[in-house]
């Protein structure tokens, strides 16, 4: 391996200096088993309305130094780049003495506190395991500190250049408040133990970071949604000139999203944001965790969510560019709240007709009030049954469709029918495009044609000519395309192919009831031919404009004044001016190896993103799983930050 250049060295110098100073604030003297508080301390207190929780407001874990390095291996042996992580290894061993004397194989991390103070100012304390305080103390005496033992059993302090830290040690960890100023009295609660508090977080996830809502007595959740409550409910109130209708809408919309949150206040029990380098699956999964007390409405409601699957799993193609689905149950509340909201639409829609002039005033009986009672219908069910993928069309450009399942569809048809009617010749209209009313039929299912006023080259070259909006709705189903002139052919195949499948029934694996795929080539491939038709056209452009400014300083007009007065040289500059320049330079030389990376990495493969949603025992878990591509664009990217000029030069030979 080629010995690291000297910005390379300079790099881990730095880095070594902040590492050891952080350990030795944190570790460096005899564990104990116990914790005493000071009578002074306890007479401080006094006493308080609301007590703070017992455990952690927030974790932030690292599962353990050894899985680091494990992963990090990993990493490094995916991207290519061994050397890297034997960077890494040595660093590892020379600078940090393989960090001897703290347990390796411990979670370690931050614990976040919410005490009782007004404003509520969270308190961290780090931890960070233990094992042998000799040998740790002869990696922290490398730092520029001072220990001195305190008159409490277990207390310390690391006093560096320019402050002091309070320290603990108790079952095997040290824990320190940060902070510019870390209060002493942060270490007086009772800590918990974090091998013991974390060890599922630790074992499912490399790093994870947790909320956990319940640690909060019931007393400071009520007082903090009424402080909440207060503050929200000002800002429902009608405002000056505001329509009827438009109120009524943001109120609902307001007061629900307010139950939301006191309904998630008071029944969830944890979020977990965790990732997880899984090196069996090649893969790097980043979960998104509810956990939801036992009994309570919000698990009830999230169990319930997915009690329905997808009309349209026959359709899900995990090899299109992207493809969505999403198959879910409102809960009462949200589906009372739409419902009522709709008395607000109904008005909204009656004022707008009335003061555009856009012809008779609708009621419920004239096929707009039809049409919006079948979508109160439709809420009324309450399932959420949406579908949407990208195909290429005959001549292979982009065409998405999309379809959502709905009751009594045909009211709806009749409603948007009487609707574009009357918005044909509207002037916003006319601007946006050219709309065909009746623009084709299948299936029963009259469609409707928006062709944009605005065609970019860039999106021709990847849409196709005559790019649009088609839209129709059947008996059950709403259908619409985005596409140039032969994507309407595309949507006629596609409904064809699930009429084909409903005839013949197959089994088909029944995906979780939200799910995302994109297969991110397939998708910088039409960015890549967007942007280089977009860029030829703007040179085109500044071209044409050139020569118009051209001919206009040929043949000069006495409305064309040219001043010739002396002026500063733009040559001189000055060096703050070209520092700036060199900095600018250097990012943008970053950036562009930092592409470069990320394209040449995807072309390899094993380029999916999915992301999908599941059930757990006590709540719901959404998960990103990033293929194999990722993790090497990550560790190229690393180490290509570890020794940038090695890249380069190997690249260069």
């Amino acid at each position: 391996m080629p010995f690291p250049s000297r910005s390379t060295q300079r790099r881990f110098a730095g880095f070594n200096r902040r590492i050891l100073l952080s350990l030795a604030v944190i570790c460096f003297a005899p564990a104990v088993n116990g914790q005493t508080k000071s009578e002074e301390k306890k007479a401080e207190k006094g006493f308080t309305l609301i007590e703070e929780g017992t455990r952690p407001l927030a974790t932030v874990t690292f599962a353990s130094a050894d899985r680091f390095v494990e992963e990090a291996r990993y990493i490094f042996d995916a991207a290519g780049t061994p050397e890297a992580f034997k960077l890494v290894e040595d660093w590892l061993s020379g600078s940090l003495n393989d960090l001897e004397g703290f347990n390796r194989e411990k979670p370690f991390g931050v614990m976040v506190y919410l005490p009782v103070a007004f404003p509520p100012l969270p308190e961290f304390i780090a931890f960070v395991p233990v094992d042998s305080v000799e040998a740790a103390t002869k990696l922290v005496e490398k730092a520029p500190v001072v220990i001195s033992k305190t008159s409490e059993e277990g207390r310390y302090e690391v006093i560096g250049p320019n402050r002091t830290y309070p320290i603990l040690l108790r079952d095997g960890y040290a824990f320190m408040p940060l902070g510019n100023n870390p209060p002493e009295e942060a270490l007086d609660r009772k800590l918990p133990n974090p091998a013991q508090l974390l060890a599922s977080q630790a074992q499912q996830f490399d790093v994870s970071v947790s909320l956990d809502v319940d640690s909060l007595p019931i007393a400071t959740r009520t007082l903090l949604m009424s402080v909440i409550t207060a503050g929200i409910s000002t800002q429902l109130q009608q405002r000056d000139g505001e329509p009827e209708g438009a109120y009524r809408i943001r109120k609902t919309e307001g007061a629900r999203a307010l139950d939301a949150l006191n309904q998630f206040i008071m029944d969830c029990q944890k979020i977990t944001i965790g990732f997880d380098v899984v090196q069996e699956e090649h893969a790097v999964n980043i979960d998104f965790v509810i956990d939801a007390l036992e009994g309570t409405k919000l698990l009830k409601e999230i169990l319930q969510s997915t009690e329905r699957p997808s009309y349209f799993i026959p359709l899900l193609d995990e090899n299109a560019a992207v493809s969505l689905s999403m198959s879910s149950m409102m809960a009462d509340r949200d589906k009372e709240a739409y419902i009522e909201m709709m008395d607000g639409i109904r008005m909204e829609v009656t004022r707008l007709i009335e003061k555009n002039k856009l012809g008779a005033t609708p009621d419920e009986n004239s096929p707009i009030g039809k049409g919006l009672s079948a979508i109160q219908k439709s809420l009324e069910v309450g399932h959420v049954d949406v579908f949407a993928q990208f195909y290429r069309d005959s001549s292979g450009k982009l065409a998405i469709v999309g379809a959502s399942r709905v009751e009594e569809g045909d009211a709806m048809g009749a409603g948007l029918l009487d609707a574009m009617t009357r918005l044909k010749d509207v002037d916003e209209i006319k601007q946006a495009g050219t709309l065909q009313i009746g623009s084709g039929e299948h299936q029963g299912i009259t469609f409707h044609r928006l062709t944009f006023a605005q065609q970019p080259a860039e999106a021709v070259e990847v849409f196709g000519k005559d790019i649009g909006m088609t839209v129709g709705v059947g008996a059950r189903s709403v259908w619409a395309v985005l596409g140039g002139d032969e994507s309407y052919n595309t949507l006629k195949g596609v409904m064809d192919q699930l009429e084909e499948s409903n005839q013949t029934p197959q089994e088909f694996r029944t995906p979780p009831n939200f799910r995302v795929i994109m297969n991110i080539n397939q998708l910088v491939e039409m960015a890549t031919i967007a942007d280089t038709v977009g860029k030829k056209a703007r040179e085109a452009r500044e071209q044409a404009a050139g020569a118009e400014a051209t001919t206009k300083l040929e043949n000069p007009t006495p409305s064309v004044l040219v001043d010739s007065s002396p002026g500063r040289s733009s040559e001189g500059g000055n060096g703050g001016d070209s520092g700036r320049d060199a900095r600018r330079a250097d990012q943008a030389r970053r950036r562009e190896r930092g592409g470069k990376i990320f394209r040449e990495t995807l072309a390899e493969g094993d380029d999916r993103i999915e992301i999908d949603s599941r059930l757990t025992e006590t709540g719901a878990r959404l998960r990103i799983r990033l293929e194999e591509g990722f993790v090497k664009i990550f560790g190229r990217l690393l180490a290509n930050g570890l020794a940038p000029q090695e890249q380069t030069e190997q690249e260069s030979n």
